[in-house]
């Protein structure tokens, strides 16, 4: 178990909300921004399900929104340093959709160039990374920054992603793989847009904040892959998403209490349902309840590559209000192309009476 992160801020934009706040309450109250798009329809003449941000007109082209949300929440998750006297440079590490139709490498590079060059911030960024992953692409991330924080490299980042759906060619696609949520479907999902953002540091990046309470803990990450992909004829037994959560809470104290709380990125998609129940199958003592999990997918469409920093983002609003069901929380997620990442998360729970 190498040294831990503190997560020092988050930023989120949604279709729930434009910030952590307001997204997260959102999801509390089982609010849900899932509908019908208001021009593209499906295979069989039918409005495509959609959960489109409230606030982006529809018409606006996938990478223009993906923007746009990306700086909301990413000057959200930068506002500490706005009280800081001499902000250090530090890197930005982007999570992005794997390649897919309507989504390239191309792409991907504009939008994390753009996000830095025409994002007003009070802070510089360094190095940058877009990591085209998918839903994984986050958590996969915390991996990455927590062994390069090990080694010294950096003291403080930024880690987050940004996804959206909304291009005629990626919805033309998911409907033709029957990945769509509708009538020619029995296990598809709505597809989602949004961001999310966490400000992370170690210990000594920490006195950049004057040494204030971190919102929470990341203990231990792991990643994986799994070899039984989706849309395959293939059988996915769990192995891969197995293999990452249990390294990922054995990495963690030997006594440690079970885990409390589980947030991801299951959507509706009966592969990803399955994979999360063999592998409650193997792993359930590490945990009071596998079942009990949160999948706001239902709430705020699938997220795709924002999914792993909008966890965050959920898990830190619930434990700052004081309705976390405890103090360990699993954030965990799957891509389409085999990647598995997990990180667990340690929060203090801030009392309330009302909590619920």
């Amino acid at each position: 178990m190498g040294t831990p992160l503190f997560v020092v801020a988050t930023g989120a934009r949604t279709p729930l909300g434009l910030h952590s706040a307001a997204t997260a309450a959102a999801v509390r109250a089982a609010i849900s921004s899932c509908s019908e798009h208001p021009f593209m329809v499906d295979l069989l003449g039918d409005p495509m399900a959609a959960s489109m941000d409230a606030v982006l007109d529809a018409r606006l082209n996938c990478n223009e929104r993906m923007l746009a949300m990306a700086q909301t929440a990413l000057q959200e998750a930068t506002l500490p340093f706005a009280h800081t006297p001499a902000p250090p440079t530090i890197p930005l590490w982007l999570g992005l959709p794997e390649p897919r139709p309507g989504f390239s490498e191309q792409d991907a590079q504009q939008i994390c160039q753009r996000l830095i060059r025409e994002t007003e911030l009070p802070v510089k960024i360094g190095d940058r990374c877009a990591f085209m992953a998918g839903h994984s692409a986050v958590l996969s991330l915390l991996d990455q920054v927590m062994d390069d924080m090990n080694q010294g490299k950096y003291n403080a980042c930024i880690v987050g992603g940004v996804d959206s759906y909304f291009h005629p060619d990626t919805l033309q696609w998911l409907d033709q793989n029957r990945q769509l949520a509708g009538d020619r479907s029995r296990s598809g999902f709505v597809p989602g847009e949004g961001a999310g953002f966490c400000l992370l540091a170690n210990l000594k990046g920490m006195q950049h904040f004057n040494n204030s309470t971190p919102m929470a803990t990341i203990s231990s990450t792991a990643t994986a892959w799994e070899s039984k992909l989706i849309k395959t004829q293939d059988i996915n037994l769990g192995e891969g998403l197995t293999h990452t959560i249990r390294a990922t809470v054995q990495g963690s104290a030997p006594s440690a209490p079970p885990i409390n709380a589980v947030y991801c990125d299951i959507n509706g998609e009966r592969y990803r349902g399955e994979e999360w129940g063999f592998t409650c199958l193997k792993l359930a003592q590490y945990f009071d309840d596998p079942t009990g999990y949160c999948s706001p997918a239902d709430c705020w469409g699938d997220m795709g590559a924002a999914s792993g920093a909008l966890f965050m983002v959920l898990a830190t609003q619930a434990a700052q209000r004081g309705y976390a069901q405890g103090t360990r929380n699993l954030l965990w997620a799957s891509s389409e192309q085999g990647l598995r990442a997990a990180a667990l998360v340690e929060t203090n729970i801030t009392p309330t009476p009302f909590r619920g």
